[in-house]
This record gives structure tokens, sequence and C-alpha cells, in this order.
């Protein structure tokens, strides 16, 4: 009974801060094979963590305040950093919600490990880790995760140096627990408590700011999108400043890769307007019906993609203004139909 209330204490905290991180996102965009994988990646995380550390000759004051921290955010974050490059998540909730939910299936096995190995009944060392150590683990993801979905975002691009700002707070952040720990400048009780204070509204924060920004930017996108799809379908497009560009690439590229240019845009803004349309109605919480022939007009993008070429599609890409979130919708769009067709 002992060995059981241990792992409850040190397990169920970190797995209900991650449910209640799920709940409070509106959108429900993760999808649950994928939080579990994720979750599944977390312990595979320690366990390969475990495995390095037992074969790194270095002492253990340098093993706690920088090679194991820095091996176990390295560790921790690689699949949801990938997943993130990949734009399979995009916006920051869904990104805080697989960064936390890797921290958490780390946790768990440390946790379990840490049990077989020190076999100690107070309960407070077992509160601690599991109210301190494992929120830890995937708070500091979380925040690497929810840094890099905003700094993407920000500056529309996923490379790889927008990530270092994230990396180094999770890092900062557990070095820091460590030390207080290692040096017991404060009580653990203490640290525990600061640290489910902090952690927990940062991450709130962040939820309420990035719902409010989805939600403008969905409207404001559903907006743009229809207004310029009426442009179009009115033969209005010259009159707009997008159609104004459009001609005047007649002077550096062929007509013909011109006009590609223009159905491209214009399947671009239907696909992306439905996808706007569909969160907005799924938030809602009303049902969502995707077009039969999304699949074909993905399908008509990639030829398009293919006769505009490199150059143009260069010349292409101050039109459609993607940024990550924006490429991600598209994702979303077509992986839904093809869900629909499957079922």
């Amino acid at each position: 009974m002992i060995f059981v209330l241990k792992i409850a204490i040190s397990l169920i905290p970190v797995l209900l801060f991650l449910l209640i991180l799920i709940l409070m996102d509106s959108y429900k965009l993760v999808k649950p094979q994928l939080l579990i994988l994720t979750i599944i990646y977390g312990v595979l995380a320690a366990f390969i963590a475990f495995l390095f550390q037992r074969r790194l000759a270095v002492s253990t004051q340098s093993l706690m305040l920088f090679w194991g921290p820095l091996s176990e955010e390295l560790l921790k974050a690689l699949l949801p950093l990938i997943l993130l490059k990949l734009k399979r998540v995009a916006f920051i909730v869904d990104s805080a919600i697989v960064g936390f939910a890797s921290g958490a299936g780390f946790a768990l096995l440390e946790n379990l490990l840490y049990q077989l190995t020190v076999q100690d009944a107070n309960p407070l060392l077992w509160i601690v880790r599991g109210l301190g150590t494992a929120v830890m683990h995937g708070g500091t993801v979380a925040i690497l995760m929810i840094l890099s979905a905003y700094l993407s975002e920000r500056f529309r691009t996923q490379k790889m140096v927008l990530f270092l700002p994230g990396l180094f707070s999770a890092l900062l952040i557990h070095i820091a627990f460590n030390m207080v720990l290692a040096k017991k400048i404060f009580p653990a009780e203490y640290v525990t408590a600061a640290q489910l204070i902090i952690l927990p509204l940062l991450i709130s924060v962040a939820f309420t700011r990035s719902e409010k920004s989805l939600r403008d930017w969905m409207e404001q996108g559903l907006e743009s999108s229809v207004r310029l799809l009426n442009a179009i379908r009115k033969g209005h497009f010259s009159e707009t400043r997008a159609g104004q560009y459009v001609y005047s690439l007649r002077e550096h590229l062929p007509v013909e890769v011109v006009a590609d240019i223009f159905c491209y845009l214009q399947i671009y803004l239907d696909l992306t307007a439905q996808a706007k349309a569909h969160l907005m109605l799924k938030e809602q919480g009303f049902p969502v019906t995707t077009d039969p022939e999304v699949t074909d007009r993905f399908r008509e993008l990639k030829n398009l993609a293919k006769n505009i070429g490199k150059t143009g599609q260069r010349a292409m890409a101050p039109l459609l203004q993607a940024s990550p979130r924006d490429l991600w919708q598209l994702y979303y769009l077509e992986k839904k139909n093809i869900n629909r067709k499957e079922r």
C-alpha cells in the first residue's frame, strides 16, 4: 500500500495538470493519438537519458547542475519541436499541450525509476517528486514550446535558431530548480509551492493570450480571404492591391505562369477560408462538414506549384503571406478530409 501510495503521489499531479491544459483548450486540436504518442515518447526519452547519464563520467554536482538538465531538456523537446517543424502543431496552446505531454511522460518513468532505487518512506519526498520535479519536467517543455511557437509565428519562419530562446529558458528553469534543491537554499516544500504558482501562471497567461490571438487571426483572416475571393468572382480583382501585384508580374514572368499564380491564389484563399470557418464552428461546438472536393483542390494546388516553378513561387509568396499557422490550417483541412473519406 505504501508503494502504491508513493507512486500515486509522485505520478498523478503531472497527469492531472496535463488534463487541465487539455480542458483549457477551446479548440481541442491535439488528437488523442498524438497526445498518447508524445507521452510514450517522453517515457522513451527518460529511458535514454537514464542510460546516457549512467555512462557519463562527471561528478554528481556537474550532472545535477548542467549535464543532466541539458540532456533531459534536449531529449524531452526533440519530438515536440519536430512536430512544430513539420506543422503538425502550430498554435501556442497546442504546442504547450504537446510539450507538457512529453515532459509528463518523462516524469512518469523517472519517478518510477526513483521509486525502485530510493527506499524512502518520507511522504514529503514523494510530494516534492510529484508536485515539484514532475510538474517541472512538463512545465519546462511547455514553456520551450510556447516560446518556439510564438517566435515561429512572429518571424514567419521555423529556423532552428528560433528554438534556442525556448531551450535556454527551459534549461535555466531546470538548472535553477536543481540548484535550489541541491544547495538547500530554500526548503524543498517552499520550492515546490513556488513552482506550482509560477509555472501554471505563466502557462495560463500564454494560453489566454494565445486563444485571443487565435480568435483574432481567424476572424480577420476569414474576412480578408472572403473579401478577396468576392473581388475575384465579381471581376474586381484588378482593383485590389493583390490584383495589381499579380498583373505587374506579367513584366517578369511568362503569361501562363501568371495565370497559374492567379488560379493558385484563388484555390488557396478558398481552402484557407474553409479551414478558418471549420475552426470557428468547432470552437462553438457546431458539427463540421468537409467539402468532398477538398482533396482534388489540394492535388490541383500541388500541380499548379510545379507549373509555377521556384521563381514563380518566390514571386507569389507576398500574396500568400504564409506563416506556420497559415500552413498548418491547410494541413488540418486536408487531414480532416482524408479521415472523413477513410470512415
